[in-house]
């Protein structure tokens, strides 16, 4: 464990609970606690006790608010800043949020350095950022390609980002614009980078590739490659028939994990076609009873008795818990900075198949810890899984080769380390400047 130069740490998240950004974000600021550094998380919505996280103010309502409390702070929000709306009709990215000018004073004791993650999502003046960036050195890490592109938080097979946006083939792809102002937002984007100075960081070298490509390359000062990294403590290999036994699973049954998309959908993953593969993986392996876990899954019960479906939960443990009892996990995604659940299968002992899209190719071995298939193939989909469930011998191998693979890459301290060795180039960087 490296001893860092920096002691003073803030960063800055939309929440300090949520999705796989918000997950690194808190759980680097946990662990720059444990190390004893004066570490603070700012976030748009404040949902933990944790020492150290304070609310960004005027941040835009979020759930799971209840529906006053958003309409409330909707009101707040048209009260002190009527532009909001405005900029909204007119399809312009909403960055009207004042609480940013206070987000270094929000920093008890000060910082050496700033560390901001997502931007988006409705907390977060961009505008702020070239002040920001000179005030204190500041890096970014790209959980997502919003920063470089018109108004999405993935571009997919659309490359218009590279020239300007403009002529978007899908308003609605979040994050949402009522109207065609990607160009604009491009430009305002590469305006407020210009005027930057940028460490900037990437899970994958598919991000950072990415980056290179975009108008963030004038604004980056140097690049850094950090995986992200799980609770290996959590994520570990267990007893599968215990596993089951306390779970309720059938113990006989081959059990296919995968990560549903939840009551709010995301168009970037694609659970369809993991759902769409059980009919003929359950009639190639029809000796024995396949059954399919979606986890995080929300909407009505599913009516096929081959699937099971598990609420969303804020629990790691219990998430580990189902990873422990299953056989194999898949990961299908249309896009995807790293893929955090990728890891944190093969950390508790299982094969993997997910499709070879963004940065999903970086966290797992094709062929020895998981199965690489192109995106949306269902047939080689279909095809990894059949061979996997008809052969125990492989998925143990595979399974232990997974585990140890996790275990020795993707670690919270090799994350911890990475960033903390970043904020040390930064300072460097800084007094050399002076």
């Amino acid at each position: 464990m490296m001893q860092p130069a920096v002691s003073r740490i803030l960063q800055v998240s939309a929440s300090d609970v949520g999705g796989g950004a918000e997950r690194v974000a808190m759980d680097l600021h946990r662990a720059y606690l444990a190390r004893g550094l004066d570490a603070t998380l700012a976030v748009g919505a404040r949902r933990s006790t944790t020492d150290g996280v304070v609310e960004i103010p005027g941040a835009a309502p979020r759930l799971p608010l209840h529906w006053a409390g958003r309409m409330r702070r909707r009101i707040e929000r048209l009260v002190a800043d009527p532009s909001s709306v405005v900029d909204r009709i007119r399809g312009l990215e909403d960055f009207n949020f004042n609480g940013t000018r206070e987000v270094l004073s929000l920093a008890p004791h000060g910082s050496d350095v700033l560390h901001l993650h997502n931007l988006h999502g409705g907390y977060f003046d961009l505008r702020q950022l070239p002040r920001l960036s000179r005030a204190v050195p500041t890096a970014v890490t790209l959980h997502d390609t919003w920063l470089t592109a018109g108004h999405c938080a993935y571009t997919l097979d659309c490359e218009r980002w590279l020239i300007g946006c403009g002529e978007c083939p899908d308003i609605t792809r979040p994050m949402a614009i009522p109207r065609d102002s990607s160009a604009a937002n491009w430009e305002r984007k590469r305006g407020i980078l210009r005027q930057s100075r940028l460490f900037v960081a990437g899970p994958s070298r598919w991000i950072l590739d990415q980056a290179d490509q975009s108008i963030l390359a004038e604004a980056t000062m140097e690049r850094f490659l950090v995986p992200n990294g799980i609770d290996t403590d959590v994520f570990m290999p267990g007893d599968r028939n215990e596993a089951r036994r306390e779970l309720g699973l059938a113990p006989d049954a081959l059990i296919v994990m995968y990560t549903a998309g939840g009551e709010f959908p995301n168009p970037f993953k694609d659970t369809t076609s993991a759902l769409a593969a059980l009919p003929g993986v359950a009639d190639a392996l029809a000796d024995r009873r396949v059954l399919f876990v979606a986890l995080g899954a929300g909407g009505t019960t599913p009516t096929d008795p081959r699937v099971m479906h598990i609420p969303f939960t804020e629990s790691p443990a219990l998430v580990a818990r189902y990873m422990q009892a299953a056989d194999a996990y898949v990961h299908m995604a249309l896009a995807e900075t790293f893929g955090l659940a990728t890891v944190e299968a093969q950390a508790c002992g299982l094969p993997v198949v997910a499709s070879a899209v963004g940065g999903i190719p970086e966290t797992l071995l094709d062929g020895e810890t998981g199965v690489l298939v192109p995106q949306q193939d269902l047939a080689a989909l279909s095809s990894a899984l059949i061979s996997l469930g008809a052969d125990a011998d492989r998925r143990l191998t595979m399974g232990t080769a997974a585990a140890r693979f996790a275990r020795t890459r993707f670690t919270l301290d090799a994350m911890a380390d990475g960033y903390l060795a970043m904020y040390d180039a930064m300072l460097e960087d800084a007094a050399a400047r002076s």
